[in-house]
C-alpha cells in the first residue's frame, strides 16, 4: 500500500511515508487536517479532522491478478446439426488475465491485460481472425463479425464476408475510444465525443448507421439488432434506426444514465442510483427488470435476454433462457448456481459471459485528492469511455461495509467525484470502476 500523508503544517508537499504493493491492489491514502497549524495525526485520531482517500480502481485486471471467464447458454457444446451450438460458451483452457469480454451470435472474444485477443466458437466466417492479436484495448461483436479497438485509436474489423458493409470501417477513422457492434453495423466513439457508424446496408438498412446530424458530447455507444443507442455526457440518451418494437422511443423523463446496452430490439439503461430501466421488445421478458433490483454497476443485453452485475459481485438475469422452452431458450438467463466475485459481464445473442476473480483485478491511474470545497470532499481521476465510476466510503477502517455514492459515467476526461460530507466528519474512501 502506498500512503501519502499530507501535512498542511508543512509546505503543502506530500511526503511518502510507506510504499508497499500487493498483487490485489495499490491504494493511495491521503490525510487532510482541518487546521494548517495542527501536526500530522494518524488516521482515526479524534483530535483533528482526518479525511482519507483510499483509492482502489477495481475491475480492470492488473499484472499478477488472475481472472476466470465463465460462460453459459448456447454453445456449451458443438452440434453440427444446430447452428446455435457452436462452442461460443466453451471457454478456452488457460484463458487468464482477461479485462473485457464480448459475445456475438456464435462466437466470443476476450481482451487480456497485455493487449492480446483470444476468440472462440464459430470462426467459419473469420469472426475471430484479426490480422494481429496484440495492441488492443477493447472488442465488440456483431452477429457474425467482430470489431477491435487498437491502442492507437484505430479500429479493426473481421467476420462475415462483409454482406452488409459491416467490415467497411471508414477510411481514416482515428482517435476512437470505444466500439460497438449491432447485428450488421458498427459504431465507433471518437475522443471528441462524436460518433462514426457504418454497415447496415441492403435489406437490413433501417438507418442504424445514419448518425443524427450535430450529435456530440457522447460518452458511450451501443449497437442493437438494427438500431443504435448512445449516452451523452449530461446523462441523456439518443436512439435511431429500426424502432418498430419501441426500441428507439426513449422512456419519458429518463435521465441520470451512466451506462447503456442494446439487444436485438430492446435497450437497458443504468442510472446513477444503481437501478435499471428497460424498454423495447418484451416478447421473452427481456425488458421486465426484476422488481427491487438495485445496487447495479454494469449491464449487458443479449439478443432477447438481459444481465445486471451488482456491487456485491453477483449477477441478475432475465428474459429468454429462463426455462420457458422457447426456440431461443438456451439457459442464457439462468445464472450458474454460486456464481460470485464477478467483476465484468457481457452478453451474446444466445449466451452470457462473466469475468470472475477471487480478488478484483485493478489498474493504476493518477489520482488527485482535491480535499474540501463548499460541495464536500473531492477526488479527481482520468476516466475511460464506457466505464462506470463510484466513490465509496467507510467511517472506520474496521468497518465491514463500504457506503456507495452515486455512479458516474466515464467520459474519457477528468472526473471529479464528490462526497457532500459535513465538515468535521472522518471518512475513508475508495473509487471503484466497472
Amino acid at each position: 500500500m502506498r500512503r501519502l500523508f499530507h501535512d498542511c503544517n508543512a509546505d503543502n508537499r506530500p511526503t511518502v511515508a510507506d510504499s508497499r504493493a500487493t498483487k490485489q491492489h495499490r491504494s493511495i491514502l491521503v490525510n487532510h487536517f482541518s487546521s494548517p497549524r495542527q501536526p500530522a495525526a494518524r488516521c482515526g485520531s479524534p483530535a483533528w479532522l482526518c479525511h482519507a482517500a483510499l483509492v482502489v480502481l477495481l475491475n480492470a485486471a492488473a499484472s499478477g491478478s488472475a481472472a476466470n471467464v465463465v460462460a453459459w447458454g448456447a454453445g456449451t457444446v458443438v452440434n453440427p446439426n444446430n447452428y446455435n451450438q457452436a462452442g461460443q460458451s466453451l471457454v478456452p483452457t488457460g484463458l487468464t488475465n482477461a479485462t473485457q469480454l464480448a459475445g456475438g451470435w456464435r462466437h466470443s472474444l476476450a481482451v487480456r491485460n497485455d493487449g492480446t485477443l483470444l476468440g472462440w466458437g464459430e470462426d467459419t466466417l473469420g469472426q475471430t481472425d484479426f490480422p494481429s492479436t496484440s495492441n488492443y484495448l477493447a472488442v465488440a461483436c456483431g452477429d457474425l463479425f467482430s470489431l477491435a479497438l487498437r491502442t492507437n485509436g484505430t479500429v479493426a474489423a473481421t467476420g462475415d464476408d462483409n454482406f452488409y458493409g459491416e467490415l467497411d470501417v471508414p477510411a481514416g477513422l482515428s482517435n476512437a475510444v470505444a466500439v460497438a457492434g449491432g447485428a450488421y453495423h458498427g459504431l465507433a466513439l471518437k475522443a471528441d465525443g462524436t460518433v462514426t457508424a457504418w454497415g447496415g446496408e441492403g435489406a437490413y438498412n433501417y438507418g442504424q448507421a445514419a448518425v443524427p446530424a450535430g450529435l456530440s458530447n457522447v460518452v458511450a455507444v451501443a449497437g442493437g439488432g438494427w438500431h443504435s443507442l448512445v449516452l451523452k455526457a449530461d446523462g441523456t440518451l439518443r436512439a435511431w434506426g429500426r424502432g418498430d418494437s419501441g426500441q428507439t422511443n426513449l422512456p419519458p423523463g429518463l435521465s441520470n444514465v451512466v451506462a447503456i446496452a442494446a439487444g436485438v430490439a430492446h435497450n437497458l439503461a443504468l442510472k446513477s442510483d444503481g437501478t435499471v430501466a428497460a424498454w423495447g421488445l418484451d416478447t421473452y421478458g427481456e425488458a421486465d427488470v426484476p422488481p427491487g433490483l438495485s445496487n447495479v454497476v454494469q449491464i449487458a443485453a443479449g439478443g432477447w435476454h438481459s444481465l445486471a452485475l451488482r456491487r456485491d459481485g453477483t449477477v441478475a438475469a432475465w428474459g429468454a433462457g429462463s426455462g420457458a422452452n422457447t426456440n431461443v431458450d438456451f439457459g442464457q438467463s439462468t445464472v450458474p448456481p454460486g456464481l460470485s466475485n464477478v467483476v465484468r459481464i457481457a452478453a451474446g445473442r444466445l449466451h452470457s459471459l462473466a469475468l470472475q476473480g477471487s480478488a478484483p483485478p485493478v489498474t493504476q491511474v493518477p489520482v488527485t485528492v482535491d480535499g474540501f470545497t463548499a460541495a464536500g470532499f473531492n477526488v479527481s481521476l482520468p476516466t475511460q469511455n464506457g466505464r462506470v465510476y463510484q466513490l465509496e466510503y467507510q467511517d472506520s477502517l474496521t468497518d465491514v461495509t463500504w457506503h456507495a455514492l452515486p455512479l458516474h459515467a466515464g467520459s474519457g476526461g477528468l472526473l471529479t467525484l464528490t462526497d457532500p460530507a459535513p465538515p468535521g466528519s472522518q471518512r475513508f474512501y475508495r473509487v471503484q470502476r466497472w
